[in-house]
């Protein structure tokens, strides 16, 4: 006789459309050979879809590399933090990515990646491509280290542009906006491994959440549903670069 968990076997039950089982558009991560890293990247991806940190943090690109450079860390793989700016490149036009004299209202110049093994670019910091030029961007983007003096890394965009992050200028915002931010990072980390813990039970809470219109994010940490977003606690957009 089989025991029946309430809980598990209540969640396989839920539709696959329900917004907590959204699947991450992760289709650049085709470029990793590695098998382990790319399934280490698919459900870190996940996870952050589920925990909503592409919505908060995403414009933040100095938060989430710090934060994707240390979880990569833990798991035993080399990964750092690295300043850049990226450019989109289309026809004739050019869309800057934290370059100098380039930044939006509100916004830092300058733009951070991680870097992992030397080998792979990961940048999970888009939402301002999101926010300024297509509001169906990717949240994430992988591309193998480009080992040419012009461009750190270059990735065919599905419109046809391109994508190239340089290294020629790094702006001198992104090393302090790194220091700035390590309580920040700290905290979004406790909340990821908080969930790492307790999986089951946060997404029947994230369930609960989206049946009643609440915000779900203060699930994850541990707050009152009602509780504010533009709290100290929770990571200013105008960081982001």
């Amino acid at each position: 006789m089989r025991l029946v968990n309430r809980f598990t076997d209540g969640l396989a039950c839920i539709p696959l459309q329900f917004p907590i089982y959204r699947q991450m558009n992760t289709a650049s991560l085709q470029v990793v050979q590695d098998e382990k890293l790319a399934q280490d990247l698919r459900l870190i991806a996940a996870d952050f879809e589920i925990l909503d940190f592409f919505h908060h943090f995403g414009s933040s690109c100095f938060a989430m590399s710090a934060t994707l450079a240390q979880i990569l860390t833990k798991k035993g793989y080399q990964a750092r933090v690295q300043g850049c700016y990226g450019e989109i490149r289309k026809d004739n036009g050019i869309f800057y990515i934290g370059y100098q004299g380039f930044a939006h209202a509100g916004q830092k110049e300058g733009h951070a990646v991680c870097i992992v093994n030397e080998e792979y670019l990961l940048d999970f910091g888009l939402g301002t491509l999101k926010k300024h030029y297509a509001a169906d961007f990717k949240s994430t983007l992988v591309s193998k280290i480009a080992g040419s003096a012009d461009y750190l890394a270059h990735v065919r965009l599905e419109n046809g542009a391109d994508m190239i992050w340089r290294t020629d200028w790094i702006s001198p915002m992104v090393e302090l906006e790194l220091q700035s931010q390590v309580a920040s990072v700290e905290r979004i980390l406790a909340v990821y491994e908080d969930f790492q813990k307790n999986r089951v039970a946060y997404l029947v809470r994230k369930m609960f959440a989206a049946n009643h219109h609440l915000p779900t994010f203060n699930l994850a940490l541990n707050l009152p549903l009602n509780f504010p977003l533009d709290s100290p606690l929770v990571l200013s957009q105008s960081q982001a670069a």
